[in-house]
C-alpha cells in the first residue's frame, strides 16, 4: 500500500519525512514515532529499506571495502495469525530493526544520517488482494 498523501498523519510526523513520489521515508531517530502511529492506526510493516538521501537522488546501498551493503527487511503474515497481532508484531519487527542498525565498520564513505522507507498496509489492503487475505484467522 502506498500513501497518496500525508493526510492524517500527525504534524510531526508530516514534517519529519521525507517524501519521494508516494514513498515516505523518516529518519532513523524518527522511526520510532511513526512505527508507533501506524501501529495504533491498525497499519502492519510489510517491509523497511535503508535510503542514503543525496542531491542525485536516494541510494539504497554503503559502499564498503568488500561490497555495497543493503539494508532492507519484511514482515510477511503468520497463517493464523490475526490482524492486530500482524500489527503488533510487524511493528515490533520493524522497530528493533531500525534501531539496531550501525553503520558499516568497513565502510568507504562518512556516517551521516540514514532514512528507513516504510512501507504499511491496512486490513482494507490484505482483503482485496485474496492470497494474503487467506492467512489471516476468521475474524
Amino acid at each position: 500500500m502506498k500513501p497518496t498523501s500525508l493526510t492524517g498523519f500527525p504534524e510531526l510526523l508530516s514534517a519529519t519525512a521525507f517524501v519521494n513520489g508516494e514513498d515516505l521515508a523518516w529518519e532513523q531517530k524518527d522511526c520510532a514515532n511513526a512505527l508507533d502511529w501506524l501501529r495504533k492506526n491498525g497499519y502492519a510493516i510489510l517491509g523497511i529499506e535503508l535510503w542514503l538521501i543525496e542531491e542525485s537522488g536516494i541510494r539504497i546501498a554503503i559502499r564498503t571495502k568488500s561490497w555495497p551493503a543493503m539494508y532492507l527487511t519484511s514482515c510477511d503474515p503468520v497463517k493464523g495469525e490475526s490482524w492486530d497481532s500482524y500489527v503488533e508484531r510487524s511493528a515490533q519487527d520493524a522497530a528493533e530493526k531500525i534501531s539496531s542498525f550501525h553503520w558499516p565498520e568497513d565502510s568507504l564513505e562518512s556516517r551521516r544520517p540514514v532514512y528507513f522507507n516504510l512501507c504499511w498496509a491496512d486490513r482494507d489492503w490484505f482483503r482485496t488482494h485474496k492470497a494474503n487475505d487467506a492467512y489471516f484467522a476468521n475474524e
